[in-house]
């Protein structure tokens, strides 16, 4: 369990490393990772996208880390530390695919920030165009590349939407930039990656990363729900739904994800109760994160927090509970009881200081790479 939390904390660090003032590193995988899955949608490559995500999130860690060793703490580490060498030297067209998406991103991103409120959709497709981000080739490309862009356009919200469980409403997190969705997705991956790599799972994990790409696209359009917030699981479901197949109405592939996302929301298959599992479980562990970074606030502090208004919560705090993430760890605890991995692994989040696995350090409200990670 270690060494998948030692794993994982090193893509959480890429939430707090910037690319630039408003944006940070996860952000731009996350972007990259979208675009994966529009080509793939509208021209059939890359056609494994979960390998583009493993080299994306792969070649950002070893690269912000470079005395890590994945062989050394993976079972599947040598395979990693090869698909990571692999987008660096940018010999196979798989690499070559994943470079192109993080660059793409970098612009689409620079783009949209700079005249995406000024512009509209289809003059913004004609600029991407101009600046020759999408290279028309046939005719019939030009309606193709306008999907994968509507798409992506769709998905950059979530670079700007906040995990509402972190916001002031909710435990009102002290930090000057708290998770991003997108950013939160990343982690969600990472986690999946790991613990594959740790247990014998009987999945489909290629399967299982492509669920948990796309699994929060119906928040573009929605908040991000807490069961606090006053919605029922069916209410949330049904509104969820409709923002999923809403956003992906504009992908030749639409039906194929609609069903990937409406099987994750199910939990019946090994592969979507293990997203989900990771899902919970990357929420649990960045609570933990925060908890052990000194930014959650005292329970005695949380008078605006609409989480309290919850009983369930009230009779945590009466027999014990001390600290946010203590609430957390007891609201989800119940959630993994039929699997043991994920149940060991929320025990061992709780028992252990995250930090000491990060590679950032605090400086005053602000995260940086430490120098000698």
């Amino acid at each position: 369990m270690t060494n998948i939390l030692k794993f994982y904390m090193k893509a959480n660090d890429l939430k707090n490393i910037m690319t630039d003032e408003r944006y940070s590193v996860a952000d731009n995988l996350y972007g990259s990772i979208i675009l994966a899955v529009a080509f793939n949608s509208e021209f059939g490559k890359p056609k494994d996208i979960s390998k583009i995500a493993r080299m994306l999130i792969l070649s950002e860690i070893t690269l912000k880390n470079p005395n890590l060793e994945l062989s050394k703490i993976l079972k599947k580490g040598k395979r990693f530390e090869r698909e990571a060498f692999e987008f660096h030297s940018l010999q196979t067209e798989d690499a070559k695919d994943a470079f192109r998406f993080r660059i793409t991103d970098f612009s689409l991103t620079k783009l949209i920030e700079e005249k995406g409120d000024n512009l509209s959709f289809e003059n913004l497709y004609k600029e991407a165009l101009n600046l020759g981000l999408f290279k028309i080739i046939r005719k019939e490309d030009y309606e193709k590349y306008k999907k994968i862009f509507r798409f992506y356009y769709l998905n950059y919200r979530l670079k700007n939407k906040l995990r509402s469980g972190w916001d002031n409403k909710h435990w009102n997190v002290k930090s000057d930039r708290i998770e991003r969705i997108s950013e939160h997705i990343i982690g969600t991956i990472a986690l999946a990656i790991a613990i594959d790599s740790e247990f014998d799972f009987d999945i489909d994990i290629n399967k299982i990363i492509e669920m948990l790409a796309i699994h929060e696209v119906g928040e573009i359009l929605i908040e991000d729900i807490t069961p606090f917030d006053g919605i029922t699981k069916e209410q949330k479901k049904d509104i969820e739904h409709q923002a999923v197949e809403d956003v992906l109405e504009c992908l030749t592939n639409k039906n194929y994800l609609t069903d990937l996302i409406f099987e994750f929301d199910e939990h019946q298959t090994d592969e979507s109760l293990f997203s989900y599992y990771c899902d919970k479980m990357e929420a649990d562990i960045q609570a933990k994160v925060y908890q052990d970074m000194g930014m959650q606030n005292p329970l005695n502090e949380q008078q605006n927090n609409v989480v309290f208004k919850s009983d369930r919560v009230k009779q945590m705090v009466e027999n014990g509970a001390q600290t946010a993430f203590d609430i957390w760890y007891l609201w989800d605890k119940s959630i993994y009881e039929d699997n043991i991995i994920f149940s060991i692994l929320l025990e061992h989040v709780k028992d252990i200081n995250l930090t000491k696995f990060s590679g950032m350090e605090q400086r005053g409200k602000q995260f940086v790479l430490n120098k000698n990670n």
